[in-house]
């Protein structure tokens, strides 16, 4: 997700958009600070905002996808986490800590064993992103925010509310659209 400050003091998401006073656009550090996974954005007032959600979710579709093409094809019913990680270049612990979720949630179901390892608990159709980002975040909300403001009055504790909302809007919108996306659509995408 970008996010740009405009020509009129706004902060701008996508679909959204969110209006600064000037004192605060004033004192707006110029440089956003974007990273893949992160966003800050810092102020005289100490307010950062920072984007949460890890690289295990997209980790976690990749390896979904991965699995259900080899078994789609009929090469394996159960796929070893060591071919898994070899392959996909993902380290065994990370894909430990991501299969764990999964199963978990009900997405995956594990077998020990000589001709053990993973496979779906569940259809494509069945698990939506909204299900697999569940599984791996645990509920973390993508915005994490910190308020330690210096100054009392109105405006900053005003400024403050509306950014929280308009962060947790923004949120609930990306996972109404997640919930609307299932496995399949991803595996069926060309």
């Amino acid at each position: 997700m970008a996010c740009a400050s405009n020509d009129r003091g706004q902060l701008v998401f996508p679909q959204y958009t969110l209006a600064l006073n000037t004192d605060l656009q004033n004192n707006l550090d110029k440089s956003f600070e974007v990273c893949e996974y992160a966003l800050y954005l810092q102020t005289k007032y100490s307010v950062y905002v920072v984007m949460a959600y890890s690289l295990s979710y997209s980790k976690s579709i990749l390896v979904l996808a991965f699995i259900s093409d080899k078994i789609r094809r009929g090469e394996t019913e159960y796929i070893s986490t060591k071919v898994i990680s070899e392959l996909l270049n993902i380290p065994k612990p990370t894909l430990s800590v991501i299969f764990k979720n999964l199963i978990r949630a009900g997405i995956l179901e594990s077998k020990e064993g000589i001709n053990g390892g993973v496979r779906f608990a569940k259809n494509a159709e069945q698990i939506t992103l909204l299900d697999i980002l569940t599984a791996i975040e645990n509920q973390k909300p993508l915005f994490q925010t910190s308020f330690d403001l210096n100054v009392k009055s109105k405006r900053p504790d005003d400024l403050k509310n509306a950014l929280t909302i308009a962060l947790n809007t923004v949120e609930n919108e990306m996972k109404t659209a997640l919930s609307r996306t299932t496995l399949k659509d991803i595996l069926d995408a060309e």
